[in-house]
């Protein structure tokens, strides 16, 4: 007992604690990219991917596209990271995947930053960590190659730098850097990027009684760099492609998550499961409500300037989504830091009480700690798992790890149960890495499309004969050609680095995938299936 409470790991052991979190955030980072690479595509990827991958052959990093025709969608800078990482580290699945998680870990550290500059070191190391675990966040969106984590980093940086600068009151670096980072939030994603700075800076100044300051030389100056620059942006793309069109379509999308998107009783709907939703995934915050409603409580957020920031900030741009029935939970991301960290503030200044509210807290962690400790040792010997016999060995080890974590958990008090709190969630997360990822790409109907991507580079071989998608319908109605194709074709583009081309005519020498049913007497080399569409490669001279 003495080497918990009053030795190694006792709360007032800053040193020590320090290290620990060290461990952790290293164990974390081990967490984030562990066989990242070994899920097949599926969701958006494909599509995010066959974007990024088409920049690279046609060497053109302004008018994206999708077997080769333009495909009007966002702005292209997310897909240029992807291109950037697939540079780096070659053309596979991880380097489609690291900058997701890559900026989940930079929005921990940007949070943690914050957190110590404008309260304390531990509360920094405390609210981030429990940011960096939020459930969607960790468990699901970090292990894709999708837009929403990268674009939020984006947000939250020009968000955060609002309260930054303004403290400091270097209005020109305030404006500046909101600025900056906001209009590459727009390069990612489109116009809704510039409502965050509005209503933030609208918000905030009105609250310290400054709204003047919208109307002053630092705020009007960067403000017309920002519009130059997408004026620029624009200038670029209409030399490329019709701008008109590429405008018409991204506006589209930012309708769709409007109020003018769906009917009234869809809008009731919304109203009334989102922010249950948002709620739900911010988990294991979410039981940080237990702490959070007292008058006390209140009046101790309102002490810091910082969370009173973020309170704005967050209830102010949140309104707008929670009246959006078109709006999904990946689009709040952005919030997550700053609600995370207002919620840990109460539960940071009662760390060293025992009510029946820590109690609960923490028995629940105990009970899901020991459950995941029983599940690891008893995988080995579930039928289901047999396809991966190294399971045999490792399980024990990460069940032996999980108990270890529960009696460090059992044994300590304060601010270092937390951190054991964290470390359980992290080994989770490993538990996930080492046994669900593999399941994906043996089990998962989307291991299918590498496979046929494989089978069909070996009937072409290294020939760079042009291969090509036969349908006459539009290339985003998908009905033809099925949507689930760019999973086959994102992964012969990787392999083959040569774009696969859709085109109607069928005239040019080549290979071409076609509907079976469009064959006309052609001799197929390969057939298989996607979404209960036959097709057939073949060969025409």
């Amino acid at each position: 007992m003495k080497f918990f409470d009053v030795g190694f790991l006792h709360p007032t052991n800053t040193k020590n604690l320090y290290r620990l979190s060290f461990l952790i955030i290293v164990l974390y980072t081990i967490s984030l990219f562990y066989n990242l690479h070994l899920a097949p595509l599926y969701s958006e990827e494909p599509r995010r991917a066959l974007v990024a991958l088409e920049m690279l052959l046609n060497n053109n990093f302004i008018v994206t596209t999708i077997l080769n025709q333009t495909f009007y969608d966002h702005p292209p800078l997310w897909n240029i990271v992807l291109a950037g990482s697939i540079k780096l580290f070659g053309y596979n699945t991880f380097a489609l995947r690291f900058p997701s998680a890559f900026s989940l870990l930079l929005t921990g550290i940007l949070a943690f930053y914050m957190g110590k500059k404008y309260i304390n070191t531990r509360f920094g190391i405390l609210s981030a960590f429990y940011y960096l675990v939020c459930a969607d966040l960790y468990f699901y969106f970090s292990v894709t190659a999708e837009i929403d984590i990268f674009y939020s980093l984006l947000v939250t940086l020009s968000i955060f730098s609002i309260f930054h600068f303004y403290e400091q009151k270097r209005f020109y670096l305030l404006f500046g850097t909101a600025y900056f980072f906001i209009t590459l939030a727009f390069l990612t994603k489109g116009f809704a990027s510039f409502a965050f700075i509005i209503i933030t800076l609208g918000s905030y100044l009105l609250y310290k009684k400054d709204l003047k300051r919208l109307f002053s030389w630092p705020h009007i100056f960067c403000a017309l760099l920002s519009a130059a620059a997408v004026y620029f942006y624009f200038y670029i793309y209409g030399s490329y492609e019709n701008l008109g069109r590429y405008i018409s379509e991204m506006w589209g999308l930012t309708e769709q998550r409007t109020l003018l998107s769906d009917r009234f009783d869809g809008i009731i709907k919304h109203l009334f499961t989102f922010p249950l939703n948002f709620l739900g995934v911010i988990f294991p915050s979410t039981l940080f409500l237990l702490f959070i409603w007292e008058k006390e409580q209140i009046q101790n957020i309102k002490a810091q300037p910082y969370l009173v920031f973020l309170v704005i900030a967050f209830i102010a741009n949140f309104l707008v989504y929670w009246v959006s029935p078109g709006a999904r939970i990946r689009y709040t991301y952005m919030f997550f830091p700053m609600v995370v960290t207002v919620l840990s503030y109460p539960l940071f200044l009662r760390l060293k009480e025992t009510n029946w509210k820590h109690k609960a807290y923490h028995t629940f962690f105990k009970a899901i700690m020991a459950i995941a400790a029983l599940v690891c040792l008893v995988i080995p010997f579930v039928g289901y798992f047999s396809i991966l016999p190294h399971l045999k060995y490792t399980m024990p080890l990460f069940g032996l790890l999980l108990i270890l974590t529960l009696i460090f958990h059992h044994k300590t008090i304060g601010y270092t149960k937390h951190l054991f709190v964290i470390t359980f969630i992290v080994l989770c997360r490993l538990v996930f890495d080492h046994v669900a990822l593999p399941m994906k790409a043996l089990t998962s109907s989307g291991a299918a499309h590498k496979s046929y991507a494989e089978d069909i580079h070996k009937i072409i071989g290294e020939d760079e004969t042009p291969l090509y998608v036969f349908t006459q319908e539009d290339l985003r109605t998908h009905i033809q050609t099925p949507f689930k194709l760019y999973e086959t074709a994102s992964y012969l583009e990787m392999s083959r680095k040569s774009i696969v081309m859709n085109t109607d005519q069928c005239e040019l020498p080549g290979y071409y995938i076609f509907n079976k049913q469009n064959l006309e007497g052609r001799k197929p080399l390969y057939e298989f299936t996607i979404s209960k569409v036959d097709l057939a490669l073949v060969k025409i001279d």
